[in-house]
């Protein structure tokens, strides 16, 4: 059940924005967004995510600066700079795409995010985007495991573990309601 619920292919469309959620290592999920761009995916680059001590640094800032570098315009570029978590990404971004795009204008959004993490923030998406908007999602794996490698890895097991706990305190979804969404 775990596999098929939190590591789903990707399900590629053509959106008027990504949603590129940050991480410690912010320049992984930033290629793939700058990838979906230049493929002509997607039209808007949104990256966020705030400070991160880890790295001392602002995820989003991170992204942005290296969509810049890799000739995205600016125009294509909106940031979120203050999100601690998921439910803050999509919060948060909701109120900059009110603001930049219009939630009357917004059509499509795809997701940008590493695999383990996609339903919570499917979930989250859902919650917080208007009904209408179709998702779609592109995810890169973890550095530790792939999907299919998953279940061999104690670091495996130990994220889908998080993200199932996650998803019961912040959606109150049990895992029993949890399988019945996933396909």
């Amino acid at each position: 059940m775990a596999g098929r619920c939190f590591f789903l292919e990707d399900a590629l469309i053509h959106a008027d924005v990504a949603i590129i959620l940050g991480m410690k290592q912010w320049w992984r999920p930033a290629r793939m967004g700058i990838e979906l761009y230049r493929a002509g995916l997607v039209g808007t680059l949104l990256f966020t995510g705030g400070n991160n001590a880890s790295i001392d640094a602002c995820e989003a800032e991170e992204m942005a600066a290296l969509a810049r570098r890799a000739q995205v315009p600016d125009t294509a570029i909106l940031v979120e700079p203050r999100a601690a978590h998921t439910e803050e990404n999509f919060l948060l971004s909701k109120s900059v795409l009110e603001e930049r795009v219009g939630m009357d204008n917004l059509r499509s959004v795809m997701l940008v995010t590493i695999q383990y993490h996609l339903r919570r923030a499917i979930l989250a998406a859902r919650r917080h985007l208007p009904s209408s908007v179709a998702l779609g999602w592109a995810c890169y794996p973890s550095v530790h495991y792939t999907s299919s490698t998953w279940q061999s890895s104690a670091r495996g097991w130990a994220d889908v573990a998080s993200e199932i706990e996650k998803i019961r305190e912040y959606y109150g979804l049990s895992l029993s309601e949890l399988a019945r969404q996933c396909p």
